[in-house]
């Protein structure tokens, strides 16, 4: 990755105006910051595909602008990129006096990046990350500066080819619903697909695709994964590709050792670079409830009906063998309790 330009610039909306800051050329720790920054940026497999509303909004003709920058000009790209950045600044100060955003407008640094590739590939970043202020502890100085465990609050990033045209627009945002200020009034950006359309598309893909596969190795296993997932689609409020992955297979403990969790978990980050659907997107689960279902034959009379997901299965419903090999299904019920005969077999602990 070679980095064509950067440019950095502060952004507080009790500032009249976006704040340049300084590039020293030797500074080496500013220079690796900046690089892990867009490594992590990139990287990062949750974004959601966004498209421009035209041609002809300011940041896209912006963008144009600093494609065609000749001899690498760094007056030309700070002047674009300073535009950019008051943008940014005077967006957050019109949301701030909406009081619409759910979560308050945090200062931060803002880092507009153009990266090069081996394959021509360019990359033009816009990221907002953290940026505080702290005593020295030598000076006792107030001083203000990145914090090494850096946060990367949002994130754009346009995949420009060689023919510098726009060919993907992807935004990255830590804020569990996508904040409307930054990838509509800033960025001035519209979805490529619905939360509706990503819910149903994605649920469908890990279903067919990854869970039902594991029925024919272990029952237990996919049943158990298949529950999680339906938990997962019904109380979480947003999908994120790594939240889904570590919380469903990372922490997954197989019945059968023939189950494999980091097969399962890279079979699934496969699908996703298929494309076709976003990685991060708010889940609407009411457009899947009816899927939420799982009927599981016991006997030719009897079903055994799963429904929402269960949030203890492993302690509600449970096998057991006698020693003369007859199998029983047991099941944790206040509800059903009086409807049955007693059984020996549980009462002889």
């Amino acid at each position: 990755m070679e980095i064509v330009f950067n440019a950095l610039f502060k952004i507080d909306i009790q500032d009249k105006e976006a704040l340049s800051v300084p590039l020293p050329e030797r500074t080496e720790d500013l220079k690796s910051y900046i690089i892990d920054l867009l490594d992590k940026i990139i990287a990062n497999p949750d974004k959601k595909g966004f498209e421009f509303e035209s041609e002809t909004t300011e940041i896209r003709s912006l963008i144009n602008k600093i494609l065609v920058v000749e001899d690498h000009d760094i007056d030309k790209y700070n002047e674009y990129c300073l535009t950019i950045a008051n943008r940014l600044h005077r967006k957050e100060i019109e949301s701030d006096r909406r009081n619409n955003l759910q979560v308050d407008l945090i200062k931060g640094i803002a880092v507009i990046s153009l990266v090069k590739f081996d394959n021509n590939i360019r990359k033009l970043i816009i990221s907002k990350s953290d940026y505080n202020e702290f005593l020295d502890v030598q000076s006792y100085n107030r001083r203000q500066g990145f914090p090494i465990k850096k946060k990367i609050y949002k994130a754009f990033v346009a995949e420009i080819n060689e023919d510098n045209e726009i060919i993907k627009v992807a935004v990255y945002d830590t804020n569990s619903v996508f904040t409307v200020y930054w990838y509509r009034d800033f960025l001035e950006l519209k979805q490529v697909h619905t939360d509706e359309y990503n819910t149903d598309k994605v649920f469908n893909i890990i279903e067919t695709k990854i869970l039902t596969p594991i029925k024919k190795v272990s029952k237990r296993d996919y049943i158990d994964l298949w529950n999680a997932t339906v938990r997962y689609f019904r109380i979480k409020p947003e999908f994120s590709l790594d939240g889904f992955v570590g919380e469903i297979f990372t922490g997954h403990v197989p019945f059968d050792d023939r189950v494999d969790t980091k097969d399962l978990a890279s079979k699934t980050r496969k699908q996703f670079e298929k494309g076709g659907f976003d990685s991060q997107f708010g889940i609407v689960a009411k457009i899947i409830s009816k899927r939420f279902k799982k009927s599981i034959s016991l006997t030719p009379q009897i079903d055994l009906n799963l429904k929402e997901g269960i949030q203890n299965l492993k302690g509600t419903i449970q096998r057991f063998k006698e020693g003369n090999g007859n199998k029983w299904i047991m099941i944790r019920t206040d509800e059903g309790f009086e409807y049955f005969n007693d059984t020996e077999i549980l009462n002889n602990e």
